[in-house]
């Protein structure tokens, strides 16, 4: 097998794909948040980028707080959270006493910004 992006390959670059969809405004976030993620394909992440500029146009206070709990936020383990409540207790929190694999403290450091 060969991956569709590859098997594209043979098709001249003029070839249009037209398709049709229904959804509701849930699963359209979902798209767009899986999507229009950094780590998404480009093809497809700038397609969403689009599409996010038409959705925010149609449901514009819906976008805006997609974007501020979805795209800008971030989901802790309960981890991740006991840790944050230790550290603003004054607790010195590191990766050995906070129960975290060595890629779960990266990540959690992502989010905390350190």
């Amino acid at each position: 097998g060969l991956a569709r992006e590859l098997a594209r390959m043979n098709l001249p670059a003029n070839i249009y794909t037209q398709w049709y969809w229904k959804v509701d405004l849930h699963n359209l976030l979902h798209f767009l948040r899986l999507r229009a993620d950094s780590h998404a394909q480009y093809e497809i992440r700038v397609y969403a980028e689009e599409m996010c500029k038409i959705v925010s146009d149609w449901v514009p206070f819906a976008y805006s707080a997609f974007e501020d709990y979805r795209m800008g936020g971030a989901t802790l383990s309960s981890k991740a959270l006991s840790c944050i409540r230790r550290m603003l207790a004054g607790e010195t929190v590191t990766q050995e006493n906070s129960g975290m694999s060595k890629g779960e403290w990266r990540e959690f450091e992502a989010v905390i910004g350190k």
